[in-house]
């Protein structure tokens, strides 16, 4: 072996072409014991060894790589080897030398860089079964909301029958009351729930729903238009928001009805606040402080406590009524 083989401090092997072993250095023999022969004594890697050969003899440079050694349990790592190419009279040998994990010289650096790879593999199993049972939860999420949809379409259908079976007038108005609120709650529990609103509710779609809904049920042919931003608003707001809406459009559309009549509805958002207006153009009105005519406003004004919102009602080409509250910090307008 060339003298400044010996000096080195990692164990050294030559080989010739075939595999045999025709030299080591003092760690190699060390290492390795005097009765290993061939590379078959050292490496249990022989197709990566082959590999890393043949790399080399492609390079008059020394490769680098990673090699299994023979007897390595499965939690060892792979023996960090540098293989170099000799060409002499014609045949073709190899020098490799490693360095395993026990002539590593930061053992302690080794032992954090194992502890993080433990760490992570920990992390990317409860990962895994955390969106595992995110997903579960979804499906279970949604098949919930389709009962609850399911559950207010036959309430609504039975409400119906009751109105088309009754031959009180009272309670025929009764009915479409109750009908016209539990429209309201199911035009915002089907916008809440859909696939793109993860996030919120558009207010603007829940708006524009709800008076096509008010307008189908009021059976007078009279026209409203609605003019919403596209804000979105967290869930928690789309019930309370949906009957406020609900009863105001209503009590437009019973005060405006006949020749000409019209209503509108607005919905803006100044900074922290939004602003949900309904005007009409009949003779206005002035709600009574209580009794039967009043019991719809009073749920406005109940809502409007619910939500940190308050009421106004006033007279000016008809009758206006404004509903003011805060936005939470969680909803935002589309761009």
């Amino acid at each position: 072996m060339h003298p400044i083989a010996k000096l080195i401090r990692e164990p050294v092997v030559i080989f010739a072409g075939d595999g045999r072993i025709t030299d080591m250095n003092r760690p190699a023999r060390t290492r390795f014991g005097d009765g290993a022969d061939s590379w078959r004594h050292l490496f249990a890697d022989l197709e990566g060894l082959q590999n890393l050969l043949e790399r080399a003899s492609g390079s008059a440079d020394p490769v680098l790589g990673a090699l299994r050694l023979a007897g390595a349990v499965p939690s060892e790592p792979d023996a960090k080897v540098e293989a170099l190419a000799l060409r002499q009279e014609g045949e073709i040998g190899y020098v490799v030398k490693l360095r395993d994990v026990t002539g590593d010289q930061f053992p302690a650096l080794t032992a954090q860089v194992r502890e993080l790879n433990a760490e992570i593999n920990v992390r990317r199993r409860v990962q895994a079964e955390l969106e595992e049972s995110l997903a579960h939860n979804k499906v279970l999420y949604r098949e919930l909301q389709h009962r609850v949809k399911n559950h207010l379409q036959m309430i609504l259908a039975l409400v119906s029958t009751a109105g088309r079976e009754s031959d009180d007038p009272g309670r025929k108005q009764f009915v479409k009351m109750l009908q016209s609120k539990l429209s309201a709650l199911f035009d915002a529990q089907r916008l809440m729930y859909s696939e793109d609103s993860a996030h919120g509710l558009r207010v603007d779609q829940m708006l524009t729903a709800l008076a096509e809904t008010v307008q189908s049920l009021a059976g007078v042919r009279i026209a409203i238009e609605v003019r919403a931003e596209p804000v979105i608003a967290p869930n928690d707001l789309a019930f309370p928001l949906a009957l406020i809406a609900n009863e105001l459009l209503t009590n437009a559309v019973k005060y405006a009805a006949g020749p000409g009549a019209s209503v509108s509805l607005d919905f803006v958002r100044t900074g922290r606040e939004a602003v949900l207006t309904v005007r009409d153009n009949g003779p206005g009105f002035a709600p009574a402080a209580s009794g039967p005519t009043s019991s719809g406003l009073g749920l406005v004004r109940g809502l409007c406590r619910q939500i940190g919102g308050h009421l106004v009602i006033k007279s000016d080409g008809g009758a206006v009524a404004v509903v003011s509250f805060p936005l939470s910090e969680a909803s935002h307008g589309l761009s």
